[in-house]
């Protein structure tokens, strides 16, 4: 299981993705609510850490991905998108910018593709050390309306002060520690990144100062309310960055790297294949694999990537929909099922189900689709994959696996 700390008692671990991980910690529900109303620690390690040392560190991540490395001064970070030669995903990176080093956040599953492209691409000339640090340097996200202030109270930092992905240096346990900023979920999120060793300890201290230990399931619902992708999912080989929106993680003024004319073309044209969207779907559906596949009017419009039912929307999804089909309120259907969805502008929200005309969009008979007006949080209704079950207690060489923010 990928973690370096022992989850807390009455984990319930699940296999997701063909990875163990901690699928909540006896009440998904209330780990939800937690991101929402207060704040939740999620026990990030599993994603990938890389450190880049020397002269031309930012020189060789320039080359090869989407963003202008180069720029960065120590403290502040980005995200920047390694591609191939069409343009295509192989990760998403954040970068933090450290002084004598980059650190690199890989996602939960690149770790090693990652390390190998950077290695392979190191020329003679080029000044540049690689260490994988996953296995020695741990990772905490902390998410929540009021997860600032639980740092503040940590680590007597102003954390709500830090700029998106930029990162300064605190002290948790008497250990130096650098806190990161990254995309929120309830409001705010932040990445701790602190030696292995003392990881344990520190998430202890966060819970006691009134974290609540935040697993997968409600994670990954609140990921998908967000629009936020995730390896195997959103982000592959087959999809170009633009098209995932990743807009934020492109310099269309920096020098070439791999994969440039291709999204350079298409962002000057404006022509793209597909979008990622969110969809309210009629009802649950499968995904045994990933993708499956849109149709509409019995043609293919798309690919579904990623599905779960929110306490707040109902059954939901983020799918890349063919542009044509794009626009938000536009009908799509699951290819060999019944199941609708309605295309939604990501992130979701409130205000995108307002006027929503259910009886029209996914037909007045049907009982199985959530209100599309989402209810109050005190009066959630909790659907299958949030309501608590028993604790179940795993040996601990068996018990932990953590999930990285997505970027998020």
């Amino acid at each position: 299981m990928s973690t370096l700390i022992e989850p807390q008692a009455g984990a319930v671990v699940a296999t997701v993705d063909g990875r163990e991980v901690v699928a909540h910690y006896g009440d998904p529900a209330a780990e939800y609510q937690a991101v929402l109303t207060g704040a939740a620690v999620l026990e990030s390690s599993a994603a990938g850490r890389i450190v880049m040392r020397d002269n031309d560190r930012a020189a060789l991540l320039n080359r090869l991905s989407t963003n202008h490395i180069e720029a960065l001064q120590p403290g502040q970070g980005t995200r920047t998108v390694l591609t191939n030669h069409n343009g295509r995903i192989h990760d998403l990176l954040t970068v933090h910018a450290l002084p004598d080093q980059l650190l690199l956040i890989t996602s939960l599953q690149q770790r090693q593709v990652v390390y190998k492209l950077l290695k392979k691409n190191i020329f003679f000339n080029d000044k540049v050390k690689l260490d994988d640090v996953s296995d020695t340097l741990g990772q905490l996200t902390l998410y929540g309306l009021h997860s600032a202030d639980l740092l503040r109270s940590v680590a007597g930092v102003a954390a709500a002060d830090i700029a998106l992905h930029h990162t300064i240096a605190a002290t948790i346990e008497g250990v130096q520690v650098w806190i990161a900023r990254v995309l929120p979920l309830g409001g705010a999120g932040f990445n701790i990144y602190a030696p292995a060793d003392i990881l344990s300890a520190m998430r202890e201290r966060l819970i006691n100062t009134g974290a609540r230990p935040l697993g997968y399931t409600a994670y990954n619902v609140l990921r998908v309310e967000m629009g936020y992708p995730l390896d195997g999912h959103e982000l592959s080989l087959e999809y170009i960055p633009l098209e995932t929106g990743l807009w934020d993680a492109i310099s269309f003024n920096k020098g070439c790297y791999v994969g440039q004319e291709i999204i350079a073309r298409m962002e000057s044209r404006n022509r793209m294949a597909k979008k990622l969207r969110g969809l309210k779907l009629s009802a649950l559906v499968e995904l045994p694999t990933v993708p499956r596949k849109l149709a509409v009017d019995g043609k293919e419009a798309g690919d579904l990537t990623s599905v779960v039912e929110s306490p707040r929307y109902g059954p939901i999804a983020l799918a890349y929909v063919r542009t044509a089909h794009a626009e938000p309120g536009t009908m799509v259907g699951i290819a060999e099922s019944d199941v609708t969805g309605a295309v939604i502008e990501l992130p979701f929200r409130r205000s995108a189900f307002c006027g929503y005309n259910r009886s029209q969009q996914m037909g007045a008979g049907d009982a199985t689709t959530a209100s599309a007006r989402p209810q109050k949080h005190a009066a959630i209704s909790v659907p299958p994959g949030l309501r608590a079950s028993p604790p179940v207690a795993r040996p601990a060489q068996s018990a932990g696996a953590s999930l990285s923010h997505a970027d998020g």
